[in-house]
């Protein structure tokens, strides 16, 4: 339904105001509610990655900046090279606008996967550790 609805809500303040919720509460603030948890716009899988990539409403109902939230990609056992690509872009590490058509950078991302994918198979984790996947 392509209906355009008009509000007086500010939407894009929900996130903000569910963590304030939970605050004055003393609720923990759940990662997997939806729209205003830390995972409601999470992205893992490698090939899932690269989708979102190319266009992200394939697997967002919505834009996460409406309620106040933000895409995340989290790097782990499972993914790609796009992951690796967007934890890179999103860390002002490296230009990445032109990767898919560089080959050292084909390279080091999958240098990386292997050290990601080795270090997980030993126990570490890499999914709330960035600054680790940007060491690497």
């Amino acid at each position: 339904i392509n209906q355009d609805i008009s509000t007086n809500c500010q939407l894009d303040h929900l996130t903000d105001l569910s963590r304030f919720v939970d605050e004055t509460l003393n609720l923990a603030h759940e990662d997997s509610r939806p729209y205003v948890g830390a995972s409601a716009f999470a992205h893992k899988g490698g090939l899932h990655v690269s989708a979102v990539a190319k266009d992200s409403r394939a697997y967002e109902h919505i834009e996460p900046e409406l309620v106040g939230n933000a895409q995340r990609v989290l790097v782990s056992e499972l993914s790609g090279r796009a992951n690796i690509w967007s934890a890179l872009e999103r860390s002002g590490l490296h230009d990445t606008s032109n990767l898919n058509s560089t080959e050292a950078w084909r390279v080091r991302a999958l240098e990386i996967l292997r050290d990601v994918k080795a270090l997980e198979a030993l126990g570490y984790s890499f999914e709330g550790a960035e600054a680790s996947v940007h060491l690497l």
